[in-house]
């Protein structure tokens, strides 16, 4: 069975990872991340499908993952949890007296209403009966249609569909030390602030705040008239004195205040509950948790202490290459999508699927149409034998030496017929032969100038394109872009070792003078991370400034590998 992938898509940018579940170190061996346009998720739901999937894809392209099946991560003011009391009924009956009640505590309607719940505890009433309490996590029929669609229109299976609040606890809660009471995590995105309270690795009461790390942007922005990105810019680096850094300063300042008082109104409002065990400490997760003065101002107001969270401390990343300055800037927002796929802490613990049944549907028959074909074979295969072992019974039975003195009479007569055949076999695999050596060696130009344009980072465009190698079988500009093929050698530029020739573009593009990366870092990156070229080598960089941007101008060198070659792409 395919290993199953955690994907988060977030407000600001979607993240998969992968792990390895086999060892008693759950391994962390792929995880990437995607940024989305500003609007394409809004409060946990889509409203970009194709900017969505098309992330997705991107995602995909660039993570390294080895499977394309999921499990999707959903909050949202429309995905909820509550607690439900019911009659004792048998653990495989839950689901359906869950749904017999759910009225009473969901707001939406019965029809358009996924369902699924936890059994917290049993209890007996003073009148002798017993009853089940419950932990029914319930979404709203389109908010999950829109992510599965967008998900699957990606070209990956839907698995599983959970709630981000409990994959943050799996992430976090080491099974090995489980708290006897209860704690906090809080998780704050761009868009949404999930806080979620369990005991012992069990949900116990869990709220969707519709604001985060976004809002602090738009304060910024509004405050010194700025467009969003250098808003954005400006948020993750406020340490300065600066006039305009003191009035972003001020401006975040109602942000941070204003997240501190949803946090702490909603621990108040659990500890106010019955029977609630005083909370022990509040962790804290997520892209935005790094706004400033926000972690100051929650150990200011919260009466327990606040700490962030680790989600690596549980995991082998080692197969992730990664130092570790870029793992601290990796870890608070990893936290849902490790918790995806992590088993549950508490192994009474079942975990949330909220997969629409059409969707389960469509597993199924996925399912039956396989397991069909591969026993329609096996039973081709059995009659075949069958039939071959009869055929060749009834004719030991017949007259043996007659029938073998005929056949001898007839090979003699036709082994000239023979010789024939065995000559012009040996001339097609000889011709094979050479088709293959010349193929093997032949640039697939449509390939390799399609692979060039996919991979090229987004505001880097190719202005011309001139290879050399093998003779030109076809060739096909990306967007925007021009190619030419010529013969090996036309341009002297050197190739890598084992090339089977070279492509020589030319790079232009606009980027913010904010930007971190160089785009030339970011061209070479995304050219020696495929396995139809070598690392590119880099000429006549020019950067010219252009107001807020800088143009940059660069030509590029890059070594056609074998994989480019018209035998390995079946192009011939």
């Amino acid at each position: 069975m395919p290993d199953v992938i955690g994907l988060d898509l977030g407000t600001s940018a979607v993240r998969a990872a992968e792990l390895d579940l086999s060892s008693r170190v759950p391994a962390l061996t792929a995880f990437s991340q995607v940024g989305l346009p500003p609007g394409t998720m809004v409060d946990g739901e889509v409203r970009d499908h194709g900017a969505l999937s098309d992330a997705i894809r991107r995602l995909w392209a660039n993570g390294g993952f080895t499977s394309t099946s999921v499990v999707v991560g959903i909050a949202g003011l429309r995905a909820i949890t509550r607690q439900l009391d019911i009659p004792f009924v048998p653990d495989d009956e839950v689901d359906s007296a869950v749904r017999f009640q759910s009225e009473e505590v969901i707001p939406f309607s019965p029809d358009r209403t996924l369902l699924s719940a936890q059994v917290l505890g049993d209890t007996t009433t003073p009148e002798g009966a017993k009853t089940r309490r419950v932990l029914v996590a319930a979404a709203h029929d389109e908010l999950v249609q829109g992510v599965v669609s967008a998900v699957e229109d990606a070209g990956l299976t839907v698995e599983g569909v959970d709630l981000v609040s409990s994959a943050l606890v799996r992430s976090i809660v080491d099974p090995a030390s489980l708290p006897e009471q209860p704690e906090a995590i809080v998780s704050i995105g761009a868009g949404l602030t999930v806080i979620v309270v369990h005991e012992a690795g069990r949900p116990l009461f869990v709220r969707t705040v519709g604001t985060g790390g976004n809002a602090a942007t738009e304060a910024i922005a509004h405050s010194l008239d700025l467009p969003l990105i250098d808003a954005e810019n400006m948020k993750r680096h406020m340490d300065g004195s600066t006039p305009q850094l003191k009035a972003a300063q001020r401006a975040v300042g109602p942000v941070a205040e204003e997240l501190v008082s949803e946090i702490r109104n909603s621990l108040q409002y659990f500890a106010s509950m019955p029977d609630r065990a005083p909370l022990t400490r509040l962790v804290v997760t997520g892209g935005a948790m790094q706004l400033q003065g926000l972690i100051e101002q929650l150990k200011g107001e919260l009466a327990l202490p606040v700490q962030e969270a680790d989600p690596f401390a549980r995991l082998d990343i080692t197969g992730l290459e990664v130092d570790l300055a870029r793992a601290a800037a990796l870890a608070p927002v990893v936290a849902t999508a490790v918790g995806l796929v992590l088993p549950e802490p508490n192994p009474s613990v079942r975990k949330f699927n909220l997969v629409p049944p059409e969707v389960l549907r469509r597993a199924f028959e996925r399912k039956v149409t396989r397991y069909t074909i591969m026993g329609a074979v096996a039973v081709a295969a059995l009659a075949a034998l069958f039939g071959g072992w009869k055929l060749w019974s009834v004719h030991e039975a017949e007259g043996q030496v007659a029938s073998l003195t005929t056949s001898v009479g007839q090979l003699n007569a036709e082994i000239p017929t023979y010789n024939k055949v065995v000559a012009a076999i040996d001339e097609l695999q000889s011709a094979k032969s050479q088709v293959g050596q010349l193929t093997a060696k032949t640039v697939d130009w449509a390939a390799v100038l399609s692979g060039i344009d996919s991979v090229a980072p987004q505001g880097l465009g190719i202005t011309s394109v001139i290879g050399t190698g093998g003779p030109a079988i076809a060739g096909a500009g990306g967007s925007g872009a021009s190619a030419t093929a010529s013969s090996a050698g036309s341009n002297g530029a050197p190739a890598a070792a084992g090339s089977i020739g070279t492509v020589t573009v030319a790079v232009s593009g606009s980027f913010p003078n904010t930007a971190h990366f160089s785009p030339v870092a970011q061209w070479i990156d995304a050219i020696s991370g495929t396995s139809t070229f070598a690392p590119p080598s880099v000429s006549a960089v020019t950067n010219a400034p252009n107001g807020s941007a800088t143009n940059v101008t660069f030509q590029s060198v890059v070594s056609i590998l074998p994989p480019a070659s018209l035998e390995k792409n079946g192009s011939y």
